[in-house]
């Protein structure tokens, strides 16, 4: 660890200015450099041992200079007795600095997320009080500005002049910009604690830098090693287009009973009419579901693309060698019992493993999983469980998993909700091809517009988050494991403040990913980004009948960090010829189901219009209450008749921005369910994303409003 003095000296090469204290060996030399410096001093201990001087009484502050011999004898017996085994170099003294704002930056090269800096609330408030604003280096101005909006806002902020936030801002850059310290130097922590700001003053009164451990000097990532990172992965996936696009695929385990997986899978091949030659790989059988069957992938007399691989764990090498040797392009083994089982005989899979990437290394093959259930391909027939639950039309949306049930899960919900999702992957275990691999696969790859992923666990978190930074389609991230865990050893306030979920957030809003927390949240965020696209701000119109939902709409929308803005006057005035006994046209707009009809036809496609043209709107959500509609009407006939003339008017407004979304809010009978899942169809044709609640649909547009920032 450096001192205070050549912390200090390494921040000054960088242009930050800091404070100029004296050393002194002994108390006579305190006494007479005291002389030098105004008075109140602060007295700090000098050690490249200790951290948190104060913590063993290695400062004190407001010392006159009468007192300076005697406060360095206690300083040195104090931290003699709490760190007898630390070499003591002596007392600095300097001039109290004074200012009206203590702040801090904090920066450190993390073994997961590579280099990352810290900024916010400095002295005895870095760790007691508001959490710091966090970014992955190397900082862009925009993002140094971002950091430094988002750490003093409020109150704070007015506590800050335009100058010392420009400062504040050059600072950050110097620490962790492309050309800052911690990309340059080699760091593996800085704390500069505080940094006293006095008006347009920015003085750094303290310092500490470590040396960067020889172990994770691979992890500081500036622009040049993530782009060489980024091509030596994509070098790796050149082949990597028969993952959704095989032109044959071989099935080794395939078998004979029909309530296998390797009879199953290859009847849903067939059945939902793969574009491609299919090999079953059975040790004895003549045949497979009509199908020549060989007894190794190596007699199959025609080139393989892609190989499915169920066999016990211990046969998987060997079939993975065979493989190889034919000239697959990728395998993906479905077999479990490798590193994710700790039961059994599983104790062996890690080593298992071990031989899978021994078998891979210095071949062209590429490998899926192991421990996964296949994949889905809806432009090349590739089916994931049978074949009528799976979408038939091709889509842009590709979802990646480690989590097998939610593949199928999202094939299946897709199919229902009419969602466009083209591709599907189980990857398991990720232990060749990993998510760094399919976000650039996905990147690349022109079938795909949006990537949506299911995590577990992320092997490279400071590569991911990067290279989706840089990625032009969004990505959207259900995450499984989202509890906190922090570093058991933080030797800084740098460290003990740089917990994994304080990353992975920064990380997230850095790269401007959208997380969701469950597989419903997740299909809206699909469902509305294929029915959108983008949204061009966060001011939502509401507008239905029923004036509860409607205020708890606008609190959900509080909630989620949109805005129900005011509505222009011309629009105002405009909506009041829709007025009738208990109508409210101020936004939200709550007009009685009675109010909806003018004569024989629904007017609601006008009154989207008119939101559609106010300058003070993005988007726009529509509700019905379909019980309402319900109980006006003589029959259940009549009120779907109704309920679907509602639909039409929505779909006679304009298609030009801002977008529209339906909340169809049904009483939960069959009859409503079902008309909601058909309408959800038909509008979507239209550009109109439609909803369960008023909730969802409100949450699906801050979404969508996340996804769209990094475009906007």
């Amino acid at each position: 660890m450096k001192t205070e003095i050549e912390s200090k000296n390494l921040l000054k090469r960088y242009g930050i200015a800091t404070s100029e204290p004296v050393l002194a060996r002994n108390a006579r030399e305190a006494a007479e450099l005291a002389r030098s410096v105004e008075a109140p001093m602060a007295m700090k201990i000098v050690s490249s041992d200790i951290v948190h001087k104060a913590a063993v009484g290695g400062v004190r502050l407001n010392v006159g200079s009468e007192d300076a011999a005697r406060v360095f004898e206690e300083i040195m017996a104090a931290c003699r007795k709490a760190r007898p085994e630390a070499g003591l170099e002596g007392v600095l003294l300097e001039k109290m600095a004074g200012g009206n704002l203590e702040v801090f930056i904090g920066a450190r090269v993390d073994r997961e997320y590579g280099a990352v800096v810290m900024f916010g609330l400095g002295g005895a408030n870095v760790e007691q009080g508001p959490p710091p604003a966090v970014a992955l280096a190397p900082l862009t101005e925009t993002l140094a500005e971002e950091l430094v909006g988002s750490a003093l806002g409020g109150e704070l902020a007015k506590r800050l002049s335009p100058s010392a936030r420009q400062t504040l801002k050059a600072y950050l850059m110097a620490v962790a910009g492309a050309d800052g310290m911690l990309l340059r130097e080699r760091l593996g922590e800085l704390d500069i604690n505080p940094i006293i700001v006095d008006g347009a003053s920015c003085l750094a009164v303290d310092a500490v830098a470590e040396e960067l451990p020889a172990e994770r000097a691979e992890r500081v990532l500036g622009d040049g090693q993530i782009e060489q990172a980024v091509a030596r992965r994509r070098a790796r996936l050149h082949g990597l287009g028969a993952l959704f696009s095989p032109g044959s695929i071989a099935f080794v385990g395939a078998s004979t009973a029909r309530n296998k997986l390797g009879y199953r899978s290859i009847r849903n091949l067939l059945d939902f009419g793969f574009r491609g030659s299919i090999y079953p790989i059975h040790p004895s059988a003549p045949e497979i579901c009509g199908l020549p069957a060989y007894k190794s992938i190596l007699e199959v007399p025609e080139p393989v693309d892609r190989a499915y691989v169920a066999v016990a764990a211990a046969q998987v090498p060997e079939v993975l060698a065979d493989c190889a040797r034919k000239g697959v392009k990728v395998a993906q083994v479905l077999t479990a019992g490798f590193s994710e089982w700790s039961g059994g005989e599983g104790r062996n899979g890690g080593a298992l493993e071990g031989e899978i990437k021994k078998v891979l290394a210095g071949t062209d093959m590429r490998m899926v999983g192991p421990n996964c259930i296949g994949t889905f391909s809806a432009a090349s027939r590739i089916a994931m469980g049978a074949p009528r639950y799976c979408p038939s039309e091709p889509g842009g949306i590709t979802f990646i998993s480690q989590s097998g049930t939610f593949a199928g899960d999202v094939v299946r919900r897709a199919q229902v909700l009419n969602v466009p999702v083209g591709q599907v992957l189980s990857c398991g275990n990720c232990s060749d091809l990993d998510l760094v691999d399919y976000l650039l696969f996905c990147e690349d790859d022109p079938a795909t517009t949006l990537t949506a992923f299911y995590i577990e666990s992320l092997r490279d978190p400071g590569l991911f988050f990067r290279a989706a930074e840089r990625a032009r389609k969004p990505v959207v991230i259900l995450k499984g494991g989202t509890t906190e865990q922090g570093l058991t050893a933080a030797s800084s306030h740098t460290a003990a403040l740089a917990t994994d979920r304080t990353l992975w957030n920064a990380a997230l809003r850095q790269a401007g990913i959208l997380q969701v927390d469950n597989i419903d949240e997740l299909m809206d965020a699909l469902l509305i980004h294929s029915a959108h696209g983008t949204l061009k701000g966060n001011r939502l119109g509401i507008f239905g009948s029923g004036g509860g939902v409607s205020v708890t709409s606008a609190d959900a929308a509080a909630r989620a960090g949109m805005v129900v803005p005011p509505l222009q006057a011309d629009t105002g005035r405009a909506l009041q010829r829709f007025g009738v006994p208990g109508t409210s046209v101020a936004n939200p707009i709550d007009i009685p189901v009675w109010g909806l009809r003018d004569g024989d036809r629904f007017i609601v496609g006008e009154i989207i219009d008119l939101l559609k043209r106010d300058a003070n709107i993005d988007s726009v959500v529509v509700y019905v209450e379909m019980g309402s509609i319900m109980d006006f009407a003589d029959t259940e006939q009549d009120g779907l008749r109704e309920l679907e003339g509602i639909c039409d008017s929505v779909m006679t407004a304009s298609r030009e921005s801002p977008k529209v979304s339906l909340a169809l809010r049904s009483t939960g009978d069959k009859v409503q369910d079902d008309f909601v899942r058909d309408q959800r169809v038909r509008l979507l044709e239209h550009g109109i994303a439609v909803f369960a609640s008023t909730a969802r649909a409100v949450r699906a547009h801050a979404k969508l409003w996340t996804l769209s920032r990094r475009a906007v």
